[in-house]
């Protein structure tokens, strides 16, 4: 059985499978301990970290790219807003 199987624990259906499901869970549990006593926002930002690579950087660089991202973001959204208002009144008003 892989790891990425979709059966559950409630869902598998021999005991095998069972066991099996309960030692990768176990193995999880061990492996990241941290993960299993976060709240949803806290994995959601440790998701965040690990997904771009902010992990293995000072705490100087993380805080200079999220500003960047947050920058981006605001320029994205103002523009966004923008062009939808303008595209609102020439097309619809």
């Amino acid at each position: 059985m892989s790891l990425h199987s979709s059966t559950t624990l409630a869902e598998a259906s021999s005991s095998d499978e069972k066991f099996q499901l309960a030692e990768i869970w176990k193995t999880l549990r061990q492996t990241f301990p941290r993960f299993e006593t976060m709240n949803w926002v806290q994995r959601k930002i440790y998701l965040y970290n690990v997904t771009f690579g902010l992990y293995m950087l000072d705490w100087w660089e993380r805080c200079l790219f999220n500003t960047l991202v947050v920058l981006l973001m605001w320029f994205v959204c103002r523009n966004g807003f923008r062009s939808a208002t303008e595209f609102c009144k020439r097309n619809l008003w």
